[in-house]
């Protein structure tokens, strides 16, 4: 396996990544590293690593989870819409069980905030 000497900045630039991320890679694919004369970390990348193109098909994000191009727009808008009035249904329940949440630890620290007689007593 050939391998080519760069640097982290170098590694970074030709992957399309930061360079604490050239880093940790670098770390864990356990590539061989020394110290050059200039103070700056030297690794051996294989180079089949290197000629990964940063723009490959796997690297984009999907326009929109469960939306495809060619899908009609209004079907979509249906289906987005219905998803919104979902998740407004589960905001609003959670909601409530967080009022009702906030109620019962009001109740328990009114109860602890009572004299110890009272307690006792009822």
């Amino acid at each position: 396996m050939t391998t080519q000497t760069v640097t982290y900045a170098e590694l970074a630039a030709r992957l399309g990544i930061t360079e604490d991320s050239a880093k940790r890679l670098v770390r864990r694919r356990k590539w061989p590293r020394k110290t050059g004369n200039d103070g700056k970390m030297r690794i051996d990348v294989p180079v089949d690593r290197l000629d990964v193109a940063p723009d490959s098909p796997g690297d984009t994000p999907p326009v929109s989870p469960g939306v495809s191009p060619g899908d009609d727009p209004a079907v979509t808008i249906a289906r987005l819409e219905a998803e919104i009035s979902g998740l407004k249904a589960l905001v609003e329940a959670e909601r409530a069980r967080a009022d009702a949440t906030a109620a019962d630890r009001d109740r328990w620290h009114n109860l602890a905030m009572r004299p110890w007689w009272r307690r006792l007593a009822g």
